[in-house]
């Protein structure tokens, strides 16, 4: 998606009587931290004391578009004063952000009254219906700072993740059905809108116009990063991929999409004899978040976890089985992105195992096989909630490469950080995520912006 500055907007708020040179101060100080973020912030650096200015700063802030605005009654305020004005900006991403009494600022004669307005206002908003977070502590400290950076991230991500349209190729494969999904829904929730215009066949009519050249080109550059198996030169496999990445990119660019599924099983499979798996990790790599089978679930779990980690950072899509001796195994289904390779493997591009066509004998496409990257992870999945909504598992663990279960497919262990049983207890189907990243907290206040049900 866009990479694009977070943008905050900040209104300070204090009555007439009461004095705000102190909160102004506190959050001046903030800021300050702040603007080591890569942010741009809106602030008139000046507390405002009536609706009508309150109303005026707001309009001017919404010219701006911020991600996240942050309210603060500095001290002592007439709750409406503050909270009729919000109506203008009710559908929009709201922190309301309250100051504690400190016994040493007492003791150096700032005692400030925020707490009041805060616990009115916020027991008001929640009657009236506002969505909102609110934080009732100093913003400079560094547990304080990293929840409201983690806010910041998660309400750019609620931004752009409703400009978001993404394309599917085909519908759910071989009547896996937690890759059904209900289109309406997942507007509803996310905003994110799916493209369902396309189909296999326009993605075989764009590889036949392919020019040989464009193939060299791409066949070219990959011999500079793997070892490409001649068996797959042989078949045409590797020709096959090429030409499905340049048409998939096509379709990628006339449809303006940030993330594609195809249903693999079985037209590509079987009747084209070549799969996607080297395409979509291709693009994967290149920031365009894919899935295969039609899992638009496990598609929506990559744009989420992908937009809240640190830039560049690997991200994965696969199968997962649960293992008696504890932890997890993890193998590639389809895709398997070479940043997650460890540095010191090499990357070989071999044949698709003929098991996975329809017959089991006549497949075709090329996978990726190297030896994991070992290190701490975050792994998740979205997917459908018996009440109208989803559910989010997500967890803390590890990562480690171990020797492939067969074909040459890339394998690892997951080990969750908690309990192995409760993981796979509410394990929600046989496709996961996962980042090599904490974002546990930026999940948590993700599904809770979106009132979607957790389990980690």
């Amino acid at each position: 998606m866009e990479n694009l500055k977070s943008k905050i907007g900040i209104v300070l708020a204090s009555h007439t009587r009461e004095p705000a040179s102190f909160s102004l101060e506190l959050v001046n100080k903030w800021i300050e931290l702040l603007k080591k973020e890569n942010l741009d912030i809106y602030f008139n650096r000046h507390a405002l004391k009536d609706d009508k200015e309150i109303r005026e700063e707001i309009l001017r802030l919404k010219k701006n578009n911020p991600d996240l605005y942050i309210i603060i009654p500095g001290n002592w305020i007439e709750p409406p004063s503050l909270c009729h004005p919000l109506e203008e900006i009710r559908n929009e991403n709201i922190l309301l952000l309250g100051f504690p009494e400190s016994l040493k600022l007492i003791s150096e004669g700032h005692f400030l009254g925020s707490n009041s307005a805060f616990t009115v206002l916020r027991n008001a908003m929640n009657q009236m219906g506002f969505k909102f977070t609110a934080i009732q502590e100093f913003p400079d400290r560094e547990v304080t700072l990293k929840k409201i950076k983690d806010l910041i991230c998660v309400s750019h991500l609620l931004k752009l993740i409703r400009r978001v349209k993404i394309g599917i190729i085909g519908y759910c494969s071989m009547g896996i059905y937690t890759t059904c999904f209900d289109q309406l829904k997942i507007r509803n929730v996310f905003g994110i809108e799916i493209d369902t215009s396309a189909d296999s066949y326009i993605l075989f009519k764009y590889m036949e116009e392919v020019k040989e050249e464009e193939i060299s080109e791409i066949e070219s550059l990959l011999q500079k990063t793997c070892s490409i198996n001649d068996e797959i030169i042989k078949n045409g496999s590797l020709k096959k991929s090429i030409s499905m990445y340049i048409a998939l990119k096509k379709m990628i660019d006339e449809g303006d999409w940030k993330g594609v599924s195809v249903k693999c099983q079985h037209e590509f499979s079987t009747y084209l004899r070549c799969t996607a798996c080297l395409p979509l990790t291709m693009l994967t790599d290149e920031g365009i978040m894919c899935s295969d089978e039609g899992d638009m679930h496990a598609l929506i779990t990559m744009i989420i976890m992908h937009n809240l980690t640190e830039k560049n950072v690997p991200i994965y899509f696969g199968d997962i089985y649960k293992l008696e001796e504890g932890g997890f195994l993890m193998g590639h289904c389809g895709l398997s992105p070479h940043s997650c390779a460890s540095k010191d493997t090499a990357i070989s591009l071999i044949p698709e195992n003929p098991r996975i066509s329809k017959d089991g004998k006549t497949t075709g496409g090329v996978i990726s096989s190297y030896k994991f990257k070992e290190g701490p992870v975050t792994i998740g999945r979205i997917e459908n909630d018996i009440n109208g909504s989803y559910v989010f598992h997500f967890s803390k663990g590890t990562v480690r490469p171990v020797a492939s279960v067969a074909f040459g497919v890339s394998t690892l262990v997951f080990e969750p950080d908690g309990d192995n049983d409760f993981f796979a207890d509410n394990q929600l189907a046989n496709h996961y995520v996962f980042v090599y990243d904490d974002i546990m907290d930026k999940l948590k206040t993700f599904s809770k912006l979106l009132n979607i049900k957790m389990i980690f």
